[in-house]
C-alpha cells in the first residue's frame, strides 16, 4: 500500500497529512506529480505579492487583507510524497 501525503511547517510546527491510500503505485506517482506542479504554480503566482528585501520573504503590507490567508497556507506546504506501508 502507498500512503499519499503532503507535509509542511518546520521544527516544532512540522506536520504531515495523509490524503489517501492506494495499492496502485502509478496512481500515487501521478497524483504527486500533479500536486507538486500545481503547488509550484501557485507559490510562483503568490510570490509576486512578497517583499524580498529581507532574508525571509513576507507578504507586502498592501496585500495582507486580500491575499494573506492563501499565501500563508501555500507557503507552509513543502511537498507531496508517498510512503510505502506493508499490509498485515
Amino acid at each position: 500500500m502507498y500512503l499519499v501525503k503532503y507535509c509542511g511547517g518546520s521544527y516544532d510546527d512540522y506536520y504531515s497529512t495523509v490524503i489517501f491510500a492506494t495499492n496502485n503505485k502509478k496512481l500515487a506517482t501521478k497524483y504527486i506529480t500533479k500536486f507538486n506542479s500545481i503547488l509550484k504554480k501557485w507559490k510562483n503566482y503568490y510570490s509576486q505579492f512578497e517583499d524580498k528585501k529581507d532574508v525571509f520573504n513576507w507578504i507586502k503590507e498592501e496585500y495582507v487583507n486580500q491575499h494573506f490567508n492563501r499565501w500563508n497556507s501555500l507557503r507552509d506546504i513543502s511537498k507531496c510524497y508517498y510512503e510505502e506501508i506493508k499490509v498485515r
